[in-house]
C-alpha cells in the first residue's frame, strides 16, 4: 500500500514509520489476517472522489470563491446524555444549602422537529443563506420533507448571495437534481 501512495503523484511520498502513524490514528491496528482484514471501497467512489480532488484543486488555482451546502435535521428536544457535574455536591440537601440548584430536569428528546439548510464557504454562513422549517410529519427521514419545490425556491434566492463564478458543491439527494418534466411511463394514461 505504502509503494501505491508513493507511486502516486498527487499524494505526499511517506516513509514506513509515517505512514504507521497515519493508520494508527485512524484506528487501525497490525493484526493476523482473517476474512474481514482488507475491506475494500467501490471503485466508483474512488473514482468520484479523485475527480472531485482534481476539481476543487482546479478551481482553487483558479481562485473561484467555493461554498458548501447540506441539509440535516434537529430535534427541538434534543440533550446530550452526559454533562459536567461538581462531584463535590454531595447530595440535593447539600446543593440547597450552598444555594444551588441540582439542574434541569432531563429533557425527552421528544418534541418539533426542525429541517435545517445552509451554505458556507471556507470564510463563513453565507448572510441570508438559511432556511429552517418545522416538519409537519414525524418521519424518520428528514429527505421526505425536503423536496424539489423547496429546494429550488431556497436555492434560486440564494444565487444572488454568492460571489460571482462560484462554484457550488452538494450532494446528490434527489431534490437537488428534480427533472423539469417528469419522463412518461407506460402506466400513464394517453391525453386526448
Amino acid at each position: 500500500m505504502l509503494i501505491a501512495i508513493n507511486e502516486d503523484d498527487l499524494l505526499p511520498n511517506l516513509k514506513r514509520t509515517s505512514f504507521q502513524l497515519i493508520l494508527k490514528d485512524l484506528q487501525f491496528e497490525y493484526v493476523k489476517k482473517n476474512r474481514n482484514s482488507a475491506l475494500l471501497e467501490r471503485e466508483d467512489l474512488i473514482s468520484w472522489r479523485r475527480n472531485y480532488v482534481l476539481k476543487i484543486r482546479h478551481y482553487r488555482a483558479q481562485n473561484r470563491p467555493i461554498y458548501y451546502l447540506d441539509e440535516t435535521w434537529v430535534n427541538a428536544g434534543e440533550t446530550h446524555s452526559r454533562t459536567w457535574v461538581d462531584t463535590s455536591v454531595a447530595s440535593t440537601r447539600d446543593a440547597h444549602l450552598r444555594g444551588l440548584t441540582t439542574g434541569q430536569k432531563a429533557r425527552s428528546g421528544k418534541g418539533k422537529r426542525l429541517i435545517v439548510l445552509h451554505i458556507r464557504s471556507s470564510d463563513c454562513f453565507v448572510p441570508g443563506g438559511l432556511l429552517c422549517f418545522e416538519s409537519k410529519t414525524n418521519s424518520a427521514d428528514y429527505h421526505d420533507e425536503m423536496n424539489g419545490d423547496t429546494f429550488y425556491e431556497w436555492f434560486v434566492k440564494t444565487l444572488p448571495l454568492l460571489k460571482p463564478n462560484a462554484i457550488i458543491v452538494m450532494d446528490n439527494a434527489s431534490y437537488h437534481s428534480v427533472k423539469k418534466q417528469k419522463i412518461p411511463k407506460r402506466s400513464w394514461k394517453k391525453q386526448l
